[in-house]
């Protein structure tokens, strides 16, 4: 009875496997990695533009409770700031008078929403003997 032996070089078998299973993997680990930084980006970008939206609602609100302050109270102001809650927003909002120039008010109101702040500015003419207020300007500034 003979035997056949057969002998292989160790490591000789899965020598060409190798690379191609390192190759194969490295693609789809890659085209994963991919995957989650669009995504992420794109849950990000929406929301970002989601809360900035929210801020500018809340400064806006906090700048027009201000001046219905004013128009009740003539001699209305406040230089510390007060807060305003919106939701989940807040607006810290300042009124200065004689600011810009006698017999002007400024509000200064900043909305915060998450992350994200946005500011309004707005000036007013106030009449000393009256009481009537103008409103003169309304706006969104940099922050």
């Amino acid at each position: 009875m003979s035997r056949v032996v057969v002998f292989f070089k160790k490591g000789r078998l899965g020598a060409a496997a190798l690379p191609i299973v390192l190759i194969l993997g490295g693609v789809i680990v890659e085209m994963m990695v991919a995957s989650a930084f669009v995504a992420y980006s794109v849950s990000k970008s929406g929301l970002g533009d989601k809360m900035s939206m929210q801020a500018l609602v809340v400064a806006r609100a906090g700048a027009m409770d201000a001046v219905r302050r004013v128009i009740r109270n003539k001699d209305f102001y406040n230089t510390d700031s007060y807060t305003l809650t919106l939701g989940t927003g807040t607006a810290q909002v300042t009124v200065t008078k004689d600011s810009p120039e006698v017999g002007k008010t400024r509000v200064v109101s900043v909305g915060t929403a998450l992350m994200r702040q946005k500011k309004i500015q707005a000036d007013l003419k106030v009449n000393s003997t009256t009481g009537e207020v103008n409103l003169l300007s309304f706006d969104e500034v940099n922050i």
